[in-house]
């Protein structure tokens, strides 16, 4: 983003607090990155630094829900946006959102959001919350909280940081004046705690009080600096002051609301707090204990870090905090050497130096002015998605980390059978695949449309199915997106009226890559020779192999006798499949269960097409077998997969979860989609259904097992080689996307 833009920063009041210094901060180091900044609020302690930093504020009534204060304050912001002739809008809080937002439908102007607390969403208070075109995270969960509770895209959203200054709190800092001010001499062993003192957040507050006298009783010398205003002051104050009369003299200092937060941490030994606090401290390399009302971390050190980083150091859902647990850590850390005191504000120093500069959170917001200044057009993906079928759920799963691998935040959107689920579980925007309104509507935002994966240019399931696919990839067209076959697989195509639609259509898409030779040639034979096609892979094998621990936990919940030898079978419902294919399967089972020890698993990846008749197996075989839920998540059915020792597989993404995870297979081929896989994957041991026997299949298994370790060593190899043809679907999209054409070697 050019320098110079003018940027408005507007949250509810510029007291202390968190959420308040990271603005004053943000405000400050855009302003030294060149922007010209403008911030509006209902005022506080903080605007007068703002001032003497040369940034205007605008004093507007945000701090509360008060119908007639919210009038004024969208009056006001209307007034100022304008005036100012502001760039780029970015609100900090739930108030000034939901008003901006409201604006913002009207004057169009770019609107961004920080979240930097998890609100309440009851009493629908949910509705009265705007997020704006794109989010600031101030943590991974805050981002998951966003995803679930507002169904905010996972693109629209980036985390960043508290950034701290570490020139302003650093070890260097003069104590004198405060210890002057405070009285507070240089034998004391001092604690500092610093927060907001609203009813909400003064718990710890309270419980270090509470602990005070026993803490008095074994450290020489204690004074507590406590830190913050707010609704529960007077009650913090009264408490305090009870404790002081009981010890005789003034253990604990109350200093209201303070903007010299570097000076007052100057003079402590230990911290307590949390969040951007906790980090103020650790850049002033002082040891802190993090505890705050969301809960307890404890004495902070390198053991604690990921927890503190996933949380943005408020503890949500760690164990709750109390006095006791502040007791024993307080004592612990003045049980400790003067070197193990240093080496804990040393790591904190470090860690603040490395990961929470105040530049690098001013370039995320930039990063995401950016995002939303370009408002870059849609990608829309077409398939066969929302129809809880495990195979198609691992392409969409793939098409999306690909694209994301290539470009940072792209807007996709899903045309799907189910768009709520679609939304939920891969954290993208969707839209109903039969809503024609909304498809145009979307298809007039957008750039690019990928049809694909899946086997989607075919007449074999119907007729009915190929014409939506090919008139979705012509509405495309006449909207001049540029469109590509990601990874397709084609054919058969029968009917010679279906042949000469799928020519004229596809021969006008921009780009085709397909997962195997023979859906080339299919092309071929029908006259699409326009296009640049490539031949890759099933954009599914770019998926990485997952943890066997979590698949043996599926499985044990499921009953499944986890140490046996495992037999994975996939079976769909098929036309030219009855009674002696199952037949036939379940005599196999049984041999496989006699000779080997085999202990057979159904693996259903579409209920409504394999459940009945993996079930109808089942009750078939003479040894006992198990089934698994048929709703398993992508990543847990590659997990289940991973636990097998051999897979019998119908479904073509079943055996590409085999090949993913080197699990030798035998291939049950209904449609040439699955002898074409198992030939590319090098795997000759396939049958096809139509005269299938026990027999045959018996033999599959019996070479399968002789030839055990030369199988799984090929799959390995040929995975390599497949996994690195799958990543180039994700670039060719995004170089298309981006450039209007590709280069092909």
């Amino acid at each position: 983003m050019q320098e110079g833009k003018n940027i408005l920063l507007s949250l509810m009041q510029l007291n202390i607090g968190g959420a308040e210094t990271h603005v004053v901060e943000l405000a400050k180091e855009l302003k030294r990155k060149g922007f010209n900044v403008i911030v509006t609020s209902n005022g506080g302690v903080y605007v007068k630094e703002l001032e003497e930093s040369g940034i205007k504020h605008y004093s507007v009534p945000l701090q509360n829900k008060n119908p007639i204060n919210m009038f004024k304050a969208m009056r006001l912001l209307k007034k100022i946006i304008i005036e100012e002739k502001i760039d780029i809008v970015h609100s900090h809080a739930r108030i000034p959102s939901f008003i901006l937002g409201k604006l913002h439908k009207r004057m169009k102007f770019p609107f961004v959001t920080t979240a930097h607390w998890v609100f309440n969403t009851g009493y629908g208070l949910k509705y009265i919350t705007d997020w704006g075109e794109k989010v600031v995270a101030v943590s991974e969960d805050i981002k998951t909280y966003l995803m679930d509770n507002y169904k905010v895209p996972a693109g629209d959203i980036r985390v960043t940081i508290n950034g701290i200054d570490t020139e302003k709190f650093s070890p260097n800092t003069d104590a004198s004046e405060i210890m002057q001010e405070l009285e507070i001499s240089p034998n004391e062993s001092v604690i500092t705690y610093v927060s907001r003192l609203d009813e909400s957040r003064s718990l710890v507050a309270k419980q270090l009080i509470e602990a005070v006298p026993r803490l008095d009783a074994q450290i020489p010398d204690l004074k507590i600096i406590l830190v913050g205003s707010g609704d529960d002051f007077e009650n913090v104050k009264e408490m305090a002051e009870n404790v002081n009369a009981q010890l005789g003299r003034r253990v604990i200092v109350l200093t209201g609301a303070r903007t010299d937060i570097n000076k007052l941490i100057a003079p402590c030994e230990l911290f307590v707090g949390v969040s951007r606090a906790a980090l103020e401290a650790m850049a002033a390399e002082k040891p802190v204990i993090i505890a705050g009302n969301e809960g307890y971390l404890g004495l902070f050190d390198r053991t604690k870090l990921q927890v503190g980083i996933d949380t943005n150091f408020c503890c949500r859902g760690c164990e709750e905090s109390s006095a006791a647990l502040l007791e024993r850590d307080i004592l612990r850390f003045f049980a400790m050497s003067v070197e193990e005191r240093n080496e804990l504000g040393e790591y904190g120093r470090n860690l603040i130096k490395r990961e929470y500069s105040v530049s690098r959170m001013a370039d995320d917001s930039i990063k995401v002015y950016d995002w939303v200044i370009e408002k870059h057009d849609e990608i829309l993906i077409s398939g066969y998605y929302g129809f809880k079928n495990s195979g198609d759920d691992a392409l969409l799963m793939s098409i999306i980390q690909d694209l994301q691998k290539h470009k940072e935040s792209p807007n996709i959107v899903v045309l799907s059978a189910n768009p709520k689920e679609t939304n939920r579980i891969y954290r993208v925007k969707a839209i109903n695949r039969l809503n024609p309104f909304a498809i145009w509507r979307h298809m007039k935002k957008a750039d690019m449309l990928i049809s694909g994966g899946g086997t989607l240019i075919q007449d074999t399931t119907s007729t009915k199915s190929l014409w939506y696919y090919l008139a979705v990839i012509s509405l495309a067209k006449k909207h001049k997106l540029k469109v590509m076959l990601y990874s397709n697989g084609i054919g058969p195509l029968n009917k010679e009226k279906n042949k000469v639609r799928t020519r004229k259509t596809i021969n006008n898409v921009d780009l085709i890559t397909l997962r195997d030779d023979k859906s080339l040639e299919i092309l071929k034979q029908i006259g699409v020779t326009k296009p640049k096609t490539i031949v890759t892979a099933d954009p599914a094998l770019n998926l990485d192999s997952v943890d066997k621990e979590r698949g043996l936990e599926i499985l044990k919940k499921a009953g499944v006798p986890v140490d046996k030898s495992l037999l994975g079978i996939s079976v769909r419902k098929w036309r030219d499949v009855g009674a002696d294919f199952e037949d036939a399967v379940a005599r196999a089972c049984d041999y496989a269960v006699e000779k080997y020890g085999l202990y057979p698993v159904f693996l259903p990846m579409q209920a409504s097409k394999d459940l009945a008749i993996s079930q109808s197996i089942m009750r078939k075989m003479k040894y006992k077998s198990s089934i698994m839920d048929s709703n398993q998540a992508v990543t847990d059915m590659l997990a289940v997969v991973k636990c097998m020792n051999m897979c019998i597989g119908m479904r073509l993404h079943m055996l590409i979860y085999s090949a993913i995870n080197a699990v030798p297979l035998v291939g049950l081929v209904y449609d040439p989609k699955i002898s074409s896989f198992m030939e590319y994957t090098h795997q000759n041991l396939h049958v096809n259904v139509d005269g299938i026997t026990a027999d045959k299949i018996s033999s599959m298994i019996d070479k399968c097992i002789v030839e055990y370790d030369e199988i799984r060593d090929d799959l390995i190899d040929n995975y390599k080689l497949l996994k690195e043809k799958a990543i180039e679907n994700g670039r060719l999209a995004i170089e298309l996307y981006e450039k209007g054409s590709v280069e092909l070697e």
